[in-house]
């Protein structure tokens, strides 16, 4: 399923309706909402075919994209195009033909010529060629994924060239099948990915295609927001399974433990505020982190921040978690509760209380831990 948006933001609204409405596949348990702060990203060691002026677009795209904080890998981009190929050079067209060979057959006059020409000799290839095609693609995946390992994403050109109506005219089906020449290959391996602008090639647009892991379609979004300059929305809580959690100190963006929430795949949702019914304290370890604890008189307001993780992560998170510290419900400013962190409390009446702050952050600012 494709969707063509006037930006990310609008792509992912219109992604959150679609993934909501299709259970049919289920979700990993695992899957990461968010790209890294600092993902790793692949790019072509070299494109065939293209030419220097659609290079040196590519190019800008990927400085543009390392300037962002990304950290840029190269590699061969071989096994991906010699799969991208096998799609319209090779038999896997036939199952094209399964689908609905019958009825282009039946009723040639109902279907685009281009398409008819495309199908219909489909269904005179022979079994043993689809079967050598497809342990073919099985090898070059394999391949290709190898070369992913450790990567959070590849980036190519979206299209090597920006053909004329003419020239469509003239080779429907040759043009088309250029126009795929870095991209084809990603249904094949069954990737995600997400297409966006990305400057100009002499007189013409230039855009890239950011390309992940299946399920990995708010991985892909963030590095292609890297590249465009707009920022995805988190549409991947409309759809995959995940779990909201309000974190209060050594967590909270910029501090020392926020890794262990973003390797994970976690997404930042927003600050947050807690009910005032709570006291916060500065308990003495390594780092420095506070307890929050609910008490029947004398609570306050304490600010902190929400992530959102698969469940998965949240077991992998809950599992490393160190005493004193714990998880529970919480209840925030609005009357409403949540997983958050907090503490025994014989661990914050050891501490030093910090409640006058209202948060973590604002305690350190006015120096109250030193």
């Amino acid at each position: 399923m494709t969707i063509f948006a006037p930006d990310l933001q609008g792509a992912s609204r219109a992604m959150a309706v679609l993934a909501a409405g299709a259970p049919g596949r289920a979700w990993p348990a695992d899957v990461r909402l968010a790209a890294p702060p600092r993902p790793r990203v692949a790019v072509p060691r070299e494109l065939p075919g293209l030419d220097a002026e659609w290079a040196a677009a590519f190019g800008a795209a990927v400085r543009a994209l390392a300037e962002s904080g990304a950290e840029i890998v190269e590699i061969d981009l071989d096994p991906f195009l010699a799969a991208a190929r096998l799609l319209y050079d090779g038999a896997l067209v036939a199952e094209r033909y399964a689908a609905v060979g019958e009825f282009v057959d039946s009723r040639p006059d109902a279907v685009d010529p281009t398409v008819r020409a495309i199908i219909s000799p489909a269904g005179e290839l022979e079994a043993h060629r689809l079967i050598a095609d497809r342990n073919r693609l099985t090898q070059l995946r394999a391949t290709a994924m190898t070369r992913l390992e450790g990567i959070d994403a590849l980036m190519v050109p979206t299209a090597p060239e920006h053909p004329t109506i003419v020239d469509v005219a003239a080779d429907p089906i040759g043009v088309n099948s250029r126009m795929g020449t870095y991209t084809n290959f990603c249904n094949l391996f069954d990737l995600c990915a997400v297409a966006v602008p990305a400057g100009t090639a002499g007189p013409a647009h230039f855009g890239v295609t950011v390309l992940a892991r299946a399920f990995e379609d708010a991985v892909a979004a963030d590095i292609a927001g890297m590249v465009s300059g707009c920022v995805a929305e988190g549409w991947s809580a409309a759809a995959a399974p995940s779990v909201e959690l309000a974190v209060f100190g050594a967590h909270l963006l910029g501090q020392p433990l926020e890794h262990q929430l973003t390797s994970l795949g976690a997404r930042w949702l927003g600050p947050v505020w807690t009910a005032p019914t709570y006291r916060l304290t500065a308990l003495d370890t390594v780092p420095r982190k506070p307890g929050l604890i609910r008490v029947a008189d004398g609570g306050v307001s304490i600010a902190g921040e929400k992530w959102l993780l698969s469940p998965a992560a949240l077991g992998r998170f809950l599992a490393e978690l160190p005493t004193p510290m714990q998880l529970g419900a919480v209840e925030f400013d609005d009357g409403s509760w949540g997983t958050g962190f907090g503490c025994d409390h014989a661990a914050s009446a050891r501490g030093r209380d910090i409640s006058e702050y209202g948060g973590w952050k604002a305690a350190l600012a006015a120096g109250a831990l030193a």
